[in-house]
């Protein structure tokens, strides 16, 4: 048999119980603690296929106890802090440690998200509760069970609202909270809703380069250029899924457009040097790379460039929106 607890460090005094999580410790039959002399052994009071609780005897030290089956195999189990009783926190207590959120400039739907890590002191396992605020409203609530004091605890946000639906841009903070304790807030971070795709230096051309601008044959220019040397990386601005993708050697050049998770606004992405990298279905996140600036298309004879669109929900009716006001907040931020 083997053994694999996998609790993280706790804290507890003599006479205390602890428990001990992970897998495959149903015949576990006792554990031992270091003493003064060498090991001292316990019976664990209750034992299952995922959890042992022993007492903690007299004279135990802080160190790693072992988990010993009924066949002697052996397990070290996580380290264990011993302390005097009065040096524990008093039950019902709470108190962060320590909090960490990273990235403070996160981008909707990136991976691997927005990152919440943190430890709490208290006399024994909690619920917690972590709201997500924004400008004093809460958008999204978890409630982690049962967890552990003084180990990590981690949650990860990817942007969007419990029922669906992209969280609005702007600064955003995590609170921690137990029941008969006030929330705890962390440290603030912000929220973008998109990634400027042009990965290098660039520039917006001039007016014909401008949603509308007059086409050949009627036509109106339904997108913003914006101008990069040939072959800088193009990322998706905002996460989602792969609608279309072609090659069109009369206007677009290699082209694919996207859907914005979470807001139904398509993107469509054109010029690229080559096919875009991405499939038809594929699923793709916020700064992922799709393709690289080109002059296909139409492009070949006004240089290398990333042709962008915007297309609302209902476009079908109004067409699509000049997406040079959100570029530029994007560019900014990126």
């Amino acid at each position: 048999m083997c053994l694999e607890p996998c609790a993280g460090r706790q804290t507890a005094a003599v006479g205390a119980t602890v428990r001990i999580t992970g897998r495959r410790l149903g015949r576990v039959t006792e554990v031992d603690f270091r003493d003064g002399s060498g090991q001292v052994s316990r019976t664990p009071t209750t034992t299952g296929r995922h959890r042992v609780l022993v007492r903690v005897p007299s004279g135990a030290r802080t160190g790693r106890p072992r988990l010993v089956d009924a066949d002697g195999n052996r397990a070290a189990a996580p380290r264990l802090r011993i302390v005097s009783p009065g040096a524990l926190p008093a039950p019902g207590s709470f108190a962060v440690l320590d909090s960490k959120v990273r990235p403070q400039k996160a981008f909707f739907d990136a991976k691997p998200g927005v990152t919440l890590r943190y430890r709490f002191r208290s006399y024994g396992a909690l619920d917690v509760t972590v709201k997500l605020v924004r400008r004093g409203s809460i958008v999204r609530t978890w409630t982690q069970k049962r967890r552990l004091p003084y180990i990590p605890h981690r949650l990860t946000w990817n942007g969007m609202r419990k029922h669906g639906g992209a969280a609005p841009r702007g600064p955003y903070r995590f609170k921690l909270k137990t029941r008969g304790h006030h929330a705890r807030p962390t440290r603030r971070f912000r929220l973008a809703d998109g990634k400027f795709p042009v990965r290098g230096p660039h520039g917006y051309g001039g007016a014909v380069q401008r949603f509308g601008a007059p086409r050949s044959g009627g036509r109106i220019h339904q997108g913003q250029d914006v101008f990069a040397a040939c072959g800088t990386p193009v990322v998706a601005a905002r996460g989602g899924r792969v609608q279309s993708r072609g090659s069109d050697p009369v206007l677009y050049g290699n082209w694919v457009v996207i859907d914005g998770r979470g807001t139904r606004t398509d993107h469509r992405y054109a010029h690229f040097i080559r096919p875009a990298s991405v499939r038809d279905g594929e699923r793709v996140r916020t700064g992922e790379r799709i393709g690289r600036v080109g002059k296909t298309g139409n492009a070949r004879t006004v240089g290398c460039m990333l042709h962008f669109e915007a297309w609302p929900p209902g476009w079908h009716r109004g067409g699509p929106v000049d997406p040079l006001p959100i570029l530029r907040r994007w560019d900014r931020w990126s």
